[in-house]
């Protein structure tokens, strides 16, 4: 097996911090400029525009699974799932850090851009009512990366990871494209979300490999983990 670079936790840190300070002045520059917000709500119409009664529903679905009610039980869900299939409380730790804190840091750029939401009347087919939030970055995104990603990070060395990489990306982009699709965010607010989670979460996750707190029963745990996962498609396969 090829060794894993690991970076000094300093480079994470000042990795992790660029990110945010980039994806902060972002929001500056397409929050404050009105010719690249009226370019960004051309393109939410036209995305809107190509409107079928199942693109809606699946837009839907996504909009309240990964809203701010249901989006906390899924989470919990998802952290529960993983201390049991890891068979350890610090499995289940790391879970919910690795989704909770890269999607409080989105929603703390939120708080401080404050972009206005996109004006639904200027849409064709209008499906939600108005959201009364702030708009950059997307917190629907944000979860959905947040939560693919800690999947990714945490089935690392598993030899079935490129596909749990591709489930989460699709369920990432998907996201991001129902968030335009329903005129609930621009291609920047979805854009920064999705740059945002995905680098805190691998940020995150060096961290935590490193960190002599979380590393005690390491390999034991993602031995059972892969355990698990691998049995379950070897039953699948046959």
């Amino acid at each position: 097996m090829t060794p894993v670079r690991r970076f000094p936790p300093l480079a994470l840190w000042l990795i992790a911090g660029a990110m945010f300070a980039t994806i902060e002045a972002l929001g500056l520059i397409v929050s404050g400029n009105p010719s690249l917000t009226n370019a960004e709500t051309n393109a939410v119409v036209a995305v809107n525009g190509f409107h079928a009664p199942a693109l809606d529903a699946i837009a839907q679905f996504i909009d309240v699974v990964f809203g701010p009610r249901f989006a906390v039980l899924v989470a919990v869900l998802a952290v529960v799932i993983a201390g049991m299939v890891g068979r350890s409380w610090w499995t289940a730790l790391r879970m919910a850090l690795l989704i909770a804190i890269p999607w409080a840091a989105a929603d703390v750029i939120k708080v401080i851009i404050q972009r206005p939401r996109l004006d639904m009347s200027l849409l064709a087919h209008p499906i939600l009512v108005e959201p009364t939030s702030f708009s950059y970055p997307s917190g629907h995104t944000a979860f959905a990366t947040a939560l693919g990603m800690s999947t990714v990070v945490m089935l690392a060395g598993w030899r079935y990871r490129a596909a749990a990489i591709v489930v989460a990306a699709v369920v990432a982009l998907t996201t991001a494209w129902s968030r335009m699709y329903l005129g609930a965010h621009y291609p920047s607010d979805v854009l920064g979300s999705l740059l945002l989670v995905s680098v805190w979460c691998l940020c995150l996750g060096a961290l935590m490999r490193n960190s002599r707190l979380l590393h005690p029963q390491r390999r034991e745990e993602v031995a059972a983990l892969t355990r698990v996962v691998d049995s379950g498609m070897t039953k699948g396969d046959s």
